[in-house]
């Protein structure tokens, strides 16, 4: 197997920092969870903190559940994935090289800026990027790249020509060399999907943080990272499709406030892509309303969650189908109950505690975001609102009050299309249920019980 010079240097995704572009080290600004490691070389390894500098030859370890945000420089970021070696092998004005020996990195950079002395060396290389959001993970001697935003350019050590990854593009040392190939081309190996779906994931998840935190990176990098979120999800519902349930489970745990804007650019890329709406709205619906809620600590906080992600998910669906308004109202209300009911379920809550303010709530939520966009509908849909609102909880086995719930479903479909909704009957789940209490598997578990916004 040849050597390959992965040079990864960066060019569309957005990332901007407040620190000195002068200065000569690199900077810790977020970690989450907790038991990451700093070292030097023939030093002690001591504990990671926020605000710790980090010079070169500096190694960054992290256990299960632990990430550390490095600031590169201005307008770079390096996400040190859980469970990774990494060291700084070069640094310098603007310029950032990383030996990553085990686990993955996630790179975010500014699309306004050049970074040509920014890459991730893997064993049998460097990757530098153009433009791009993009993770590189390491497995003994073999590498994985995944580009979310942007493209990337990989240049073989030995010579030859270089490969170029176009976003949603996918390059496994074991595969081909390391040729540019795609998630579909990869559909019948298992290991490959597993590594490919896992990088697409973090990489959504990473961005989402920024985006999530601008107390911690800076208002300008969090609002730049809200529209690199959007095209991240799009790469993924659009080009690695395997990787979409677990993508926004994760990121909706680890950046809660994101859940709607990460529905509904999902929802929107699979419109233009010409994919299934209302089964990606489904999909992404349940998976965000699961993560999210499943940092919530009361009824009221999965309550939210369920009425924001069933709006959101429901407003971009009818708007790309609005002939299925009250459909689409019904499996989206389904959804977001069922999974809000998950979340709270694995954040300690009770279904019977929570039921009938999760099932309330994500048919107002639902109601109201497609009666909005189809007014003239607005009773129809209140009508499914509620009765896929009532199901959804009934799967996650929690009993309600359906009189209530029709009661809210009237109350979105009123809000959203300006007009008096009276309640539908209170609506009966499909018998018989069998409770599904299986969540949707986010890529990394512990990210449910560790929300990042510290």
């Amino acid at each position: 197997m040849r050597s390959f010079k992965l040079a990864l240097s960066v060019f569309a995704f957005g990332v901007v920092f407040a620190a000195s572009a002068l200065a000569q080290s690199a900077r810790i600004v977020k970690i989450v969870g907790s038991g990451a490691t700093v070292s030097s070389p023939g030093g002690a390894s001591r504990p990671a903190n926020k605000g710790d500098t980090l010079a070169a030859n500096a190694q960054i370890t992290t256990g299960p559940g632990v990430k550390v945000y490095v600031e590169a420089y201005s307008g770079a970021i390096a996400v040190v994935e859980a469970n990774t070696t990494v060291q700084v092998s070069k640094i310098g004005n603007e310029e950032l090289e990383l030996n990553l020996t085990q686990g993955s990195v996630v790179s975010q950079l500014d699309p306004n800026r050049r970074h040509p002395n920014y890459g991730v060396r893997t064993p049998k290389g460097v990757a530098a990027a153009r433009g791009t959001v993009y993770t590189v993970a390491v497995a003994g001697q073999n590498y994985t790249v995944v580009t979310a935003n942007g493209s990337v350019t990989i240049t073989p050590f030995a010579g030859g020509p270089s490969i170029t990854l176009s976003p949603g593009g996918i390059s496994i040392s074991t595969v081909n060399n390391g040729a540019a190939t795609t998630a579909a081309a990869l559909a019948n190996d298992p290991a490959a999907m597993a590594a490919v779906n896992q990088a697409a994931a973090v990489a959504v998840t990473a961005v989402a943080v920024v985006a999530n935190n601008p107390s911690d990176f800076g208002a300008a990098a969090a609002t730049l990272a809200v529209g690199e979120l959007a095209s991240a999800v799009s790469t993924v519902v659009q080009s690695v499709p395997t990787a979409v349930a677990g993508a926004v489970s994760s990121a909706a745990a680890a950046a809660p406030e994101q859940a709607a804007a990460i529905v509904t650019s999902a929802v929107q890329a699979a419109a233009s892509s010409g994919q299934n709406v209302t089964a990606i709205a489904q999909t992404v619906t349940q998976a965000a309303a699961q993560g999210a809620a499943s940092t919530s600590t009361d009824a009221n906080g999965a309550a939210a969650v369920a009425q924001t992600v069933a709006q959101a998910a429901a407003a971009a669906a009818t708007t790309a189908s609005p002939g299925e308004a009250a459909a689409i109202a019904q499996v989206v209300s389904q959804a977001a109950a069922h999974g809000a009911t998950q979340g709270a379920m694995q954040a300690g809550q009770s279904a019977s505690a929570v039921g009938t303010q999760i099932s309330g709530a994500a048919a107002q939520g639902a109601a109201q975001g497609a009666s909005r966009v189809v007014p003239a509908q607005a009773a129809n849909i209140a009508a499914s609102s509620a009765q896929g609102a009532v199901q959804g909880s009934a799967n996650a086995g929690a009993t309600v009050n359906s009189t209530s719930v029709a009661q809210s479903a009237a109350n979105g479909a009123s809000a959203g299309s300006g007009t008096n909704v009276l309640p539908p009957p209170p609506p009966t789940p499909a018998t018989p249920v069998t409770p599904d209490k299986t969540p949707v598997t986010p890529v990394d578990p512990t990210i449910n019980v560790s929300p990042s916004g510290g």
